[in-house]
C-alpha cells in the first residue's frame, strides 16, 4: 500500500508540475508580438545579439512605430542570479531581465501594483508579483547584492499570471554595463500588422548580416514548454518504473 501510494504520489507530483508549467507558458506572450534570438539557439538564455544585430533587427519596417517615430521594439538581456526562498538560507536561480524603455509600451498588460517603476540608468529593479511570493528580501525598498553591487527593489508587477511575473527586471544598459555584457539575449518587436510575421521573418533569417530565428511570442513560449513537459514526462516514467 506504502509503495503504490508512493509511486501515485510522485507521478501526480511530477505531471501536476509539468501541466501547471504549460499551462503558464502557453498563456504568456501575444501573436502581434515577436521575438528575436540568435539561430540555432532553444531559448533566451542560450542567445546572444550583439549591438549591430539588434539594431538592424529594429530597423525591420514590419515593427510598429511609437508616438515618437521610434519602432517598437526592445533589445532585452537575460542574467540568472540567486535570491534566497523563504526559509531557506541558500540561494536559489531568478531571472533578471533587462528591458529597455519600449519594452513597457509594448506590453499593455503589464501594471505596477506596488512601488513604481524603475528608473534608467540606476540601479533598480522591479519584481514580479509571483517573484516577491516565493522569495525572500524582494519588498519594495529593499537592497539586493548581485555580483558586488548594490541595487534597490522599487516596484511590483503584475503581468495577469503569466511566465514573466517570477522574474526580475531592470533597465537593459543599466544590467550590461553592472554585469559586463555588450549585447542582448533577444529583441522583443511589435507588429505593425499581424499579417506582416511572414514577411519579416523572410527578411531577417534571409540576411547575410544576421544569424537570427524569428518566432511569435506566444509560438515561441509554448515552444519553451514542450521541452520542459518533455523532460519532466520522462523523469516521472522512470521514477514509476523504478519504484
Amino acid at each position: 500500500v506504502i509503495g503504490i501510494a508512493g509511486v501515485v504520489g510522485v507521478m501526480v507530483a511530477l505531471l501536476s508540475r509539468s501541466a501547471g508549467l504549460e499551462k503558464t507558458l502557453n498563456g504568456t506572450g501575444r501573436d502581434d508580438r515577436v521575438v528575436i534570438t540568435r539561430g540555432g539557439s532553444n531559448g533566451e538564455l542560450a542567445s546572444f545579439l550583439d549591438r549591430a544585430s539588434g539594431t538592424l533587427v529594429k530597423q525591420d519596417p514590419a515593427i510598429a512605430r511609437g508616438a515618437d517615430g521610434l519602432p517598437l521594439a526592445s533589445g532585452e538581456l537575460i542574467i540568472i542570479t540567486e535570491v534566497p526562498r523563504f526559509g531557506q538560507k541558500t540561494g536559489a536561480n531568478v531571472t533578471l531581465r533587462g528591458v529597455e524603455p519600449a519594452g513597457f509600451a509594448m506590453r499593455p498588460e503589464l501594471r505596477i501594483v506596488e512601488g513604481r517603476k524603475f528608473r534608467p540608468g540606476l540601479r533598480e529593479i522591479i519584481v514580479g508579483e509571483a517573484a516577491s511570493r516565493q522569495f525572500e528580501g524582494l519588498a519594495v525598498g529593499t537592497p539586493l547584492r548581485f555580483r558586488g553591487s548594490t541595487w534597490t527593489v522599487v516596484g511590483v508587477f503584475s503581468t495577469g499570471g503569466d511566465a514573466r511575473e517570477s522574474e526580475l527586471w531592470t533597465d537593459a544598459e543599466t544590467a550590461q554595463s553592472a554585469f559586463n555584457r555588450s549585447g542582448y539575449s533577444s529583441v522583443l518587436a511589435q507588429l505593425a500588422s499581424v499579417d506582416g510575421f511572414e514577411t519579416m521573418k523572410e527578411r531577417l533569417t534571409g540576411n547575410p548580416q544576421l544569424n537570427v530565428d524569428v518566432q511569435r511570442e506566444r509560438a515561441f513560449f509554448s515552444g519553451q514548454s514542450s521541452g520542459l513537459t518533455a523532460i519532466i514526462g520522462v523523469l516521472a516514467g522512470l521514477v514509476a518504473l523504478i519504484m
